[in-house]
């Protein structure tokens, strides 16, 4: 989920990812919207059925589904790459709606969520013949390319990962994969987003950002309701459990405590092995190693 915190506005940006495997949901089978007075998605145009690694659904352009579904596709082949992730995939559902108001009512039917902040959600749906799929849901914006990475990552890490990743850890690195690009066949990850950067920098110097100690260990109802300080922090930890130490991504000691995640190991006594117990003893270098950061990206 993709919550823009109160005086943090994020730029335009990029990325996307998901899947193999033939698509399931076919178009007898697209839910209608609840009764919440948004549109019908059936009438959406509509790219990518079977065969395709998604299906998009845009409210009134098929040119923008045709787009999204490209970007999509690309980027899941990269993130596949960078973490040498090969399984199959089962298909997944993005939907773009024109406008806020739309998106806030489908939210509010689907997931509950109907809050001015929210800017795009992922969660698993199932369809009425008994499908279940990632649907990734966001409207048309400035940021609507950065949207779609942040929410089509935690898609990924979803198959990556699992459903028990750590909330910080999800929510970090949606956020540090979403300023994505790709140059050629280069995949460029983790440019640092100066409004995130100096959000996360005011944090620390008025001394408001929480103990890493704590951050780590928050459950998803008190992250987001700490969203203004929660977003920013786990971005600034991943940044720095991904960059600090000059280690290649498949043999850094992030990489490993991600797959003893992936392996069902307890989340925070893995973090003190692979990090270190003291983590309020090594507080002090990540807060200065954040404040010496320069943007990279709007």
């Amino acid at each position: 989920m993709l919550e823009i915190p109160v005086g943090l506005h994020y730029g335009a940006g990029v990325k996307v990812r998901t899947l193999l495997a033939i698509w399931a949901v076919a178009t007898a089978n697209v839910l209608l919207a609840q009764d919440t007075g948004a549109p019908n998605i059936a009438d959406f145009p509509r790219v990518g059925d079977t065969g395709s690694r998604y299906q998009v659904l845009c409210q009134n352009s098929r040119q923008l589904a045709l787009e999204v579904n490209g970007f999509m596709t690309a980027i899941l082949g990269q993130y596949e790459k960078y973490f040498q992730n090969w399984s199959a995939k089962d298909a997944a559902r993005v939907i773009v709606f024109d406008n806020a108001e739309d998106f806030r009512k489908y939210a509010g039917g689907a997931v509950s969520l109907t809050h001015a902040g929210l800017a795009g959600y992922c969660h698993l749906k199932t369809d009425e013949a008994g499908n279940q799929f990632y649907e990734l849901v966001t409207y048309e914006s400035q940021n609507l390319w950065r949207v779609l990475a942040h929410e089509g990552f935690h898609q990924f890490i979803g198959y990556e990962q699992g459903q028990q990743i750590p909330i910080w850890l999800n929510e970090g690195m949606a956020q540090y994969f979403e300023t994505s690009f790709i140059i050629g066949s280069q995949f460029h990850v983790g440019q640092v987003s100066r409004s995130k950067l100096l959000y996360a920098q005011a944090l620390i110097v008025n001394k408001q950002a929480p103990p890493l100690s704590q951050l780590i260990q928050w459950d998803r109802a008190t992250f987001y309701a700490n969203a203004n300080v929660a977003y920013p922090m786990s971005w600034a930890l991943v940044y720095y459990l991904v960059n600090a130490h000059d280690e290649r991504f498949g043999q850094s000691e992030f990489r490993r405590y991600m797959q003893d995640l992936k392996y069902g190991q307890d989340d925070i006594r893995s973090f003190q092995r692979r990090f270190g117990a003291d983590i309020d003893h090594w507080q002090a270098d990540f807060e200065n190693y954040i404040l010496r950061l320069q943007p990279q990206t709007n």
